[in-house]
């Protein structure tokens, strides 16, 4: 990212390009309301600099000339009460890519700079509007797949791990100051704790830092999604499976076998949690056409990279050495489900024999014709990704970010705890405590790169 100066004014468009019945330009900086005011002119004449805060205006935007360009609606946010801590005006214009674009083609003649990715959110940031923790919730909000994922960014977002953070942070800050007092004033006499008060206060912070550092796995999983893969012998069901949890048809479906041969792939929500649902080729060991080839080939490698397997047998028909080959294809240390796919029909399959197969894995009775089955289904998918408690923690890290800087911390306290039980001097205490408090300051932003945050903003959109 280049060098970026937070001292000017920035303009971005902040909805989606294309058609649609809104779209909103963003103008943010010390020149804002110059700069808009060279091209807005309200209904109701009236100077601009005497707009109150958080008002909307209607109006025309106009170039120097005059010729008109829309109707608008401009919001007005004053310093430092706004999104970046500065003066903003955001201009509702009518959706469409050539009115967008010529407004924001105004502002930038006008003295504006094109924003770059996440710079509005990089500056509320910067203008301590938010912390480091709370700017990525934005992010995780935005592209949030699910339910839950969107929770737990809003929970992020109003700060309740930030605060996490900062108590823990501020109980090893006061242990670090205690100890830097004795050291900078050794013959006052200062009362110090003893060796086993300061480790137990210790052994309290990193046991709430592993918590959360062992949340980790499942807070990534609400964040990012699982990939759970369909697989099956060829006509079982599975891309009537793949369609019935979408509620459309996405992939074809006929009474041929091997009518799927290349991999679909489609984001759902079950149970509030964000699954990219995969329906693959069916597995058999007579495929002569190329394709037929290609495609198994792709299903193996699908189940090789599958987080949870749905594995579907047609319950209609008796088993059979396809039936083998797909078993001996499952990772059955993986979370597995089993489905017996069209027990709307007469039951052919001979359970007893199949359950001794499956090295006990849950086996569920579905129809993907009338949806029989589906509610425990997804009850179960839920419970296998998340086990058997699905409801949601008050404080989740849903990030590698978060996690290493916890893992850092927890070490150096680990490393404390370690010179204060061999009685190590106070030098070397405190700076591994220091440590461990870097790395938390680091979580929420009070020590950070630029590095950092080219890092975290590059992923935003323009315009946020």
């Amino acid at each position: 990212m280049p060098e970026l100066k937070m001292d000017d004014t920035i303009a971005a468009i902040a909805t989606p390009l294309g058609e649609g019945g809104i779209s909103v330009i963003r103008v943010s900086g010390p020149k804002t309301f110059e700069m808009a005011g060279k091209f807005f002119h309200p209904v109701k004449k009236a100077n601009f600099a005497d707009f109150p805060s958080h008002t909307i205006h209607l109006g025309e935007i106009r170039t120097l000339e005059g010729a008109a360009i829309d109707e608008v609606l401009l919001s007005i946010f004053r310093q430092p009460n706004s999104y970046t801590g500065e003066d903003i005006v955001e201009i509702n214009c009518h959706g469409g890519m050539a009115v967008t674009g010529r407004i924001l083609d105004l502002l930038i003649c006008g003295g504006a700079r094109h924003a770059e990715p996440g710079e509005f959110t990089r500056r509320a940031f910067l203008n301590g509007k938010i912390d480091l923790t709370q700017a990525e919730a934005i992010l995780d909000l935005i592209k949030a797949k699910s339910g839950r994922s969107m929770e737990v960014a809003i929970r992020q977002l109003a700060g309740t791990l930030s605060q996490k953070f900062k108590t823990l942070k501020n109980e090893l800050m006061s242990i670090y100051a205690h100890l830097e007092a004795y050291l900078d004033f050794p013959d006052e006499h200062l009362e110090i704790y003893s060796d086993q008060e300061i480790i137990k206060r210790l052994e309290v912070v990193r046991g709430e830092i592993q918590k959360l550092i062992t949340g980790f796995a499942r807070g990534s999983m609400i964040r990012d999604g699982v990939m759970a893969v369909i697989t099956g012998k060829p006509n079982v069901g599975k891309s009537s499976l793949f369609n019935a949890l979408l509620e459309r048809d996405r992939a074809l479906v006929s009474e041929f076998p091997g009518t799927t041969r290349d991999r679909l792939e489609e984001w759902i929500d079950i149970a509030g949690f964000p699954i990219r649902l995969v329906d693959t080729a069916g597995l058999a060991s007579n495929l002569n056409h190329p394709l037929e080839q290609m495609g198994m080939a792709a299903a193996r490698q699908s189940l090789n990279q599958a987080e949870l397997t749905l594995y579907i047998v047609d319950s209609s028909i008796p088993l059979d050495e396809e039936d083998g080959l797909v078993l001996k294809a499952i990772d059955f240390k993986k979370p597995v489900l089993v489905l017996m796919n069209k027990c709307d029909l007469p039951q052919k399959l001979d359970e007893e024999k199949f359950a001794s197969l499956l090295e006990n894995k849950k086996i569920l009775r579905i129809s993907t014709k009338t949806r029989e089955g589906f509610d425990q289904m997804e009850k179960n998918i839920a419970e296998l990704i998340l086990g058997k408690s699905v409801e949601l923690e008050s404080e989740q890290i849903t990030r590698l970010r978060h996690k290493n800087s916890l893992q850092e911390a927890a070490e150096a306290l680990t490393r404390t705890k370690d010179f204060l039980t061999r009685k190590e001097s106070f030098e070397l205490i405190t700076l591994e405590l220091k440590t461990a408090l870097e790395s938390l300051q680091e979580l929420i932003g009070e020590v950070y790169s630029e590095d950092l945050l080219d890092v975290i903003f590059a992923e935003f959109c323009i315009g946020k």
